[in-house]
């Protein structure tokens, strides 16, 4: 019952009623003025696992809405929002909102097309400090319910000229999870992070040297094909492509940074301007 209560309540976070849907949207339930739509329920529901039953779900978040709604108009008749500890914390949320909006804007703001000298530049700048501090792994990687769907890729990537390239369209049509392959594929990863839960295959990979012929492993319920295409020891500076989605990522942040303390800054400098600020 908890586990219902949980996932109808995280549904909920996302839904609010209307006041006047539009004539093309159809609503689900109402409550005097407000409406739940169907779109709003929908996309709700599309989050739901494949396993849940949706129109159980579905009864649940209508009834739950309709409760919510009735106590937030009940609330609003005895007009609770004039007591002084209710107008207290709406001011302070109201605060919050406002301040986390015109941050979110400062931060916008500052978004721009990060180039690759933008890129290289920070590399160089700091390649020194982004040496590995444990081994990193380089690897392809596959999981399927068919041991014969692995060998069949075993096969294709042996005869393969570009290796690289067709391991990408191999995980589109053998994986059962393309985005992880993917990205174990794409990128450098710490050997000690990698399948911590699988104890057979977290062997295998501290077994397997760099350049080996694919494996396949059994598992509990699937196949698990696995190549060691390269091996970083602690201390390796990586190169530029490894690290570059990171480098991107961290130059977003300083971008973001810098532009919050010139506005902040300059808000302060008009403010001491109109001797709006005091210290004592």
């Amino acid at each position: 019952m908890r586990i219902w209560l949980g996932i109808i309540t995280l549904l909920l976070i996302s839904i609010t009623g209307c006041q006047r849907p539009d004539s093309s949207d159809e609503f689900v339930a109402r409550v005097g003025d407000a409406y739940l739509l169907q779109s709003d329920l929908d996309a709700s529901l599309a989050n739901l696992a494949s396993n849940l039953d949706t129109m159980q779900v579905r009864g649940q978040i209508i009834d739950q809405w309709i409760d919510i709604e009735l106590l937030y108009q009940e609330a609003l008749r005895l007009r609770l929002s004039n007591r002084e500890d209710i107008r207290r914390r709406l001011d302070e949320s109201a605060r919050t909102v406002l301040i986390e909006g015109l941050i979110s804007d400062y931060h916008m703001q500052a978004d721009r097309e990060i180039t690759p000298v933008d890129v290289a530049t920070y590399y160089e700048n700091n390649r020194e400090q982004m040496r590995f501090l444990e081994p990193f792994v380089h690897i392809r990687y596959l999981s399927n319910s068919s041991q014969d769907s692995l060998e069949l890729a075993r096969q294709l990537l042996d005869r393969a000229a570009n290796p690289d390239s067709i391991f990408v369209t191999l995980i589109e049509r053998f994986s059962n999870s393309p985005a992880d392959a993917l990205e174990m594929n794409l990128n450098y990863l710490p050997e000690t992070r990698l399948f911590i839960d699988q104890f057979a295959l977290s062997d295998l990979l501290r077994n397997t040297e760099a350049g080996q012929p694919p494996q396949i492993l059994q598992g509990d319920s699937l196949y698990h094909f696995l190549q060691v295409i390269a091996r970083n020891p602690a201390g390796t500076i990586p190169e530029l492509p490894w690290v570059e989605t990171f480098i991107r990522e961290q130059l977003t942040i300083r971008f973001r940074k810098q532009n919050y303390t010139r506005s902040v800054q300059h808000l302060r400098v008009e403010a001491e301007f109109r001797e709006d600020i005091e210290i004592r």
